[in-house]
């Protein structure tokens, strides 16, 4: 059994996407729900908040890096490892980019300005808010799944490399 830095960066990435997906997940199960039952100004103004902080935070250099690193594993491997390892760090990005990281660019992150844009005791802000809960939460249930699929695959080419199952 050899470790190289295939496997560690191979659990690394499924430990990172892990993470990403409980974070996810916390959000769509409990963190909006409770949000979502304050009263909408109250919820409102929590969450502009939060979506102020998490800006600087690793969650969000992680939703950034992983594709970025999961491209250029997947391209070294090329070289490196062949059969269900190479597919696994093919099928990885496949997964996370559309589901994680495109799924946040283009439907978290402009729902986030929008409601940014809000003031909290308005009646438009009220309005959208409930509007926002929904699809919000809707569109995280899919960075969920896309990120704990991903760690998924990353985990599976781990067990492959341990096992010498490459071909």
């Amino acid at each position: 059994m050899t470790f190289e830095w295939p496997l560690y960066a191979c659990v690394f990435l499924a430990l990172w996407s892990a993470v990403t997906g409980g974070v996810f997940s916390a959000f769509s199960e409990f963190i909006m729900a409770g949000l979502l039952r304050a009263q909408p100004s109250a919820g409102i103004q929590a969450m502009q908040q939060i979506n102020k902080t998490v800006i600087r935070t690793q969650f969000v250099a992680g939703i950034l890096l992983i594709p970025v690193l999961s491209i250029l594993f997947a391209v070294y491997g090329v070289s490196a490892v062949e059969g269900p390892v190479l597919a696994a760090l093919f099928l990885a990005p496949a997964i996370y980019i559309p589901s994680v990281f495109l799924m946040t660019l283009f439907g978290n992150v402009p729902m986030n300005n929008r409601l940014a844009a809000l003031d909290p005791a308005s009646a438009e802000a009220a309005s959208y808010w409930a509007i926002y809960g929904r699809r919000w939460t809707r569109l995280n249930h899919y960075r969920t799944f896309g990120s704990v699929l991903t760690a998924m695959v990353y985990m599976a080419a781990s067990v492959l490399l341990i096992t010498g199952a490459q071909a």
